[in-house]
C-alpha cells in the first residue's frame, strides 16, 4: 500500500481533457505523482510532479512498458469519446476509442503483471441504464447500480462494453478494476454538455458576438448535474478503494435532478444582458429520456464522499470561464 513516504503514482489518461485537467489539478494538490497520457504533443498542465507522455492508448505494448518501468499504483482512465450526438454518425470510432481502447489498457496491465497496481478506475455513463423501462416501472425512484441496463446510443453501448471488459478483467485476472458510472458533469472548462454550450452563448451575447437569443433544445428534460470538481474528488476516492470486489460499479452523481430550464434561469440571473430563449429542433435528441436521476448512496457509503458545489455555483463559474476566453 502507498503511504506518506511513498506517495501514489497515478497514470492518468485523457489529462488534457475537460475532466482530465481538473483530475490532475486535484491529485497534484494531494501531493500525488502523475504520469499523464494524451495524444497531443504537449500537456496543458505543467508541474514538477507530473510527467507527460504522448501516446495512443491502443498501443498496449507501450502501456505495458510504462507499467513495467514505473511503480504505478493507480490508473484513472479518462481518455475517450464522450459526445452522444456525434456517436450516431461514427459508431465505429466511438466503439474503438471507448471499448477497445480500454481493452488494450487492461491487456497492458495483465501482460505487465505489475504488483504495484492498487486500483484501475474507468469512467462509465448513466446512459448505460434503461431509462424508459425505469420510468415506466418506478418513475419516482432514482437509478441505482442495480437498475436495468439498456444502452440506446452508440456512445452508451461503447461504455457498456467497456464496463463489461473492466468487470471481466477484475473477475478473471484479478485486475483491481472499478467503474465510476457518471451522470451529467458541469463546471468551468472546455466541456461539450448543455451547460457549457448555453454558457458560451451567453458570454458571446454579452460581448455582442451573438444576438440576444439563447438557442436551446428540450428545456423540460431533467438531468442529474454534478460539478466536475466534486466528481474528481469522488474519482480519487474510488481509485483508492481496497475493501470492495473488483469490477464494482458506483454511480457518481449529485442525487438531484434539475430541468434544463433551471440552468437557463441561472444564466439569465448571472448574465449582464437579457436574452430570449429560442427552441431549435436540432438540439432535441432522439429517444431523449424526460428524467435522469441517480442514487449516490453506494458511493457515499464506500468513500464518505458528498457533493459540495451547488448548481448555481457551477453555472456561475462556467459562465465566468467562457467570459475569460472572449
Amino acid at each position: 500500500m502507498t503511504n506518506m513516504t511513498n506517495p501514489p503514482l497515478v497514470l492518468l489518461t485523457g489529462i488534457n481533457g475537460f475532466v482530465g485537467q481538473h483530475m490532475a489539478a486535484y491529485l497534484l494538490r494531494q501531493n500525488m505523482n502523475l504520469i499523464g497520457v494524451g495524444r497531443k504533443a504537449g500537456c496543458l498542465i505543467m508541474h514538477p510532479n507530473l510527467q507527460y507522455i504522448s501516446v495512443d492508448i491502443s498501443q498496449s505494448a507501450v502501456l505495458s512498458y510504462l507499467l513495467q518501468e514505473h511503480p504505478i499504483t493507480h490508473i484513472v482512465h479518462l481518455a475517450g469519446a464522450n459526445d452522444v450526438s456525434t456517436s450516431y454518425a461514427d459508431p465505429v470510432q466511438v466503439l474503438y476509442t471507448n471499448a477497445w481502447g480500454t481493452l488494450h489498457m487492461l491487456e497492458a496491465v495483465r501482460s505487465a503483471a505489475t504488483s504495484s497496481l492498487e486500483g484501475f478506475l474507468a469512467i462509465g455513463t448513466a446512459y448505460e441504464y434503461d431509462f424508459q423501462n425505469h420510468l415506466s416501472t418506478v418513475p419516482s425512484a432514482p437509478l441505482t447500480e442495480s437498475s436495468p441496463i439498456q444502452p440506446v446510443s452508440p456512445y452508451a453501448w461503447s461504455k457498456q462494453i467497456m464496463t463489461s471488459f473492466m468487470q471481466m478483467y477484475g473477475s478473471v485476472y484479478a485486475v483491481p478494476t472499478f467503474i465510476a458510472r457518471t451522470f451529467n458533469l458541469i463546471g468551468p472548462g472546455h466541456a461539450t454538455g448543455v451547460c457549457a454550450r448555453l454558457a458560451k452563448q451567453v458570454a458571446m451575447m454579452e460581448k455582442g458576438q451573438l444576438p440576444p437569443k439563447l438557442v436551446v433544445g428540450n428545456t423540460a428534460v431533467q438531468r442529474d448535474f454534478l460539478d466536475v470538481r466534486d466528481a474528481v474528488i469522488a474519482y480519487s476516492s474510488l481509485m483508492q478503494l481496497t475493501a470492495v470486489p473488483y469490477g464494482s460499479i458506483f454511480n457518481v452523481c449529485s442525487g438531484t435532478a434539475s430541468p434544463i430550464s433551471a440552468i437557463i434561469d441561472l444564466l439569465q440571473h448571472y448574465a449582464a444582458i437579457t436574452f430570449e430563449v429560442v427552441v431549435d429542433e436540432r438540439f432535441v435528441r432522439l429517444n431523449e429520456a424526460p428524467l435522469v436521476q441517480g442514487d449516490n448512496a453506494k458511493l457515499r457509503a464506500a468513500t464518505g464522499w458528498t457533493p459540495t458545489i451547488s448548481l448555481a455555483q457551477s453555472v456561475s463559474d462556467t459562465l465566468d470561464y467562457y467570459r475569460s476566453l472572449l
